[in-house]
């Protein structure tokens, strides 16, 4: 795959410059490249050229390093923030994690993001809004249950849980634990256990400690 992605680069397309940045970043590409700052630097001539996806490319990128700062921590939620402005849902949803989990310096303790459930339920709502599956999965959640000042509507959190299983199984399981533990439970008491089964399968694949 990789020379048709590096034939896209060298023809211009933005989105593909991006992953290509992203891979090296991940070095996911050991034989092409493991400089992190040259991915860095792709990513800010993507954000230059108008890209919403290089700003939460980088912001996650930012998050993820081993660097452990309050200056680079905020700087990679600042990125985030931006793309979320831009209409990216992924990074709405990076920042419903990062403000539902607090963000810790875990030598010190010291918090560089307090943990808040308004705030993540902002990022919740916007993410979802902008088609994000993790999004459109908690947002569900919280209705099915009647939480984080949702009104209690088990219909309504049904139809978006089922529809971000719809989106990709495999990522629900994966990246959705609770709402996918919400939707097993509903179809398990509703007689529908062909439906919870598959799911269940992928809980407990990517989630062995915890289902």
């Amino acid at each position: 795959a990789l020379p048709y992605l590096l034939d896209a680069v060298q023809q211009g397309d933005i989105d593909s410059k991006v992953r290509l940045a992203y891979m090296i970043f991940t070095m996911q590409v050991l034989d092409y490249s493991t400089d992190q700052q040259e991915a860095l630097s792709m990513l800010d001539e993507c954000i230059k050229a108008g890209s919403s996806y290089a700003l939460e490319r980088k912001g996650f990128c930012i998050l993820a390093m081993s660097a452990d700062t309050k200056q680079e921590k905020l700087k990679g939620i600042d990125l985030l923030k931006q793309a979320s402005d831009k209409g990216n849902g992924d990074a709405s949803a990076e920042l419903f994690t990062a403000y539902r989990d607090g963000i810790k310096n875990y030598s010190s303790g010291e918090y560089y993001i307090q943990p808040s459930d308004s705030i993540a339920t902002v990022y919740a709502k916007k993410a979802a809004q902008q088609g994000n599956q993790e999004g459109i999965a908690y947002v569900g959640l919280y209705n099915y249950y009647g939480t984080h000042g949702f009104e209690r509507n088990k219909q309504a959190g049904v139809a978006m849980l089922e529809k971000a299983l719809g989106l990709s199984e495999r990522y629900f399981a994966a990246n959705c634990l609770e709402p996918a533990k919400a939707l097993v439970n509903y179809y398990k008491e509703n007689g529908n256990a062909a439906k919870a089964s598959p799911i269940e399968a992928l809980l407990k694949k990517f989630h062995p400690t915890e289902y």
